[in-house]
């Protein structure tokens, strides 16, 4: 994987972050991107830091995601990974709560701005890269569905569609498209759902909150060439809470 160069969506904090300094730790080129201000990102944070970059850009807007293709094609050359972590769980998000305003919110980025982000960066993949490979970050939530989440789980559930969409329509030239599905996991976000953890962990065979380096872990292996037979399919990692 050295010298390859990947894009990490939502790479500051959380899993993201987790999935970026994976990629650093295996010799990647990595852009790390948000949508905060450069003052705000310290790059130093990350180990191998000399082989990291940022780009300011939210998913959103397709003009942002498009300037970034061009960006990249000018910069590196060439995108052989991307991977589409970038998402928002807004409150309130139950079936009984949920606003218009954060319905809309939820779609335009969840979904809307997943689509686009694989369209257009997937191309610049296809055009620049002999080996490509995508991975989406959808969720258990988007497998089973979740009342109290309902139109994030919804996104999650669009996001795998997508992600069999995107892998069907990458076939000529080949750029490989998966998803992992995480389960609990211990990030910050997590951490403000107000949510007691053993709601969740009671629930499932491994009996604890998953941990970020673990999905980065299985994010690394689907993009790599140990993974060349794999595309179209959506990996849970969940402690097996999905099998009960």
């Amino acid at each position: 994987m050295e010298n390859k160069i990947a894009l990490v969506t939502g790479s500051t904090s959380g899993i993201g972050k987790a999935i970026a300094q994976e990629l650093l730790n295996k010799g990647v080129k990595v852009i790390i991107s948000s949508n905060l201000d450069e003052s705000e990102i310290n790059l130093t944070d990350f180990h191998n830091s000399q082989n990291a970059t940022y780009f300011k850009f939210d998913i959103s807007k397709k003009d942002e995601i498009e300037n970034v293709y061009s960006k990249i094609k000018n910069e590196f050359g060439k995108l052989d990974f991307l991977v589409a972590n970038a998402g928002i769980m807004p409150r309130p998000c139950g079936i009984d709560d949920i606003t218009e305003e954060v319905m809309d919110k939820t779609i335009n980025v969840n979904l809307k701005g997943t689509f686009w982000t694989l369209k257009i960066l997937g191309k610049l993949i296809q055009e620049t890269s002999s080996a490509g490979t995508i991975v989406t970050l959808t969720s258990v939530d988007g497998l089973i569905g979740e009342p109290y989440g309902v139109i994030y789980s919804a996104t999650k559930a669009g996001i795998i569609s997508l992600t069999k969409s995107f892998s069907r329509y990458f076939k000529d030239p080949l750029v490989r498209v998966n998803a992992i599905a995480p389960g609990l996991i211990d990030t910050p976000l997590t951490a403000t759902t107000g949510e007691d953890p053993a709601n969740t962990t009671d629930l499932s065979v491994i009996q604890r909150m998953g941990k970020s380096e673990e999905i980065a872990k299985s994010v690394s292996f689907l993009l790599s060439s140990d993974a060349s037979f794999i595309t179209g399919q959506v990996i849970a990692v969940d402690g097996g809470f999905t099998l009960k």
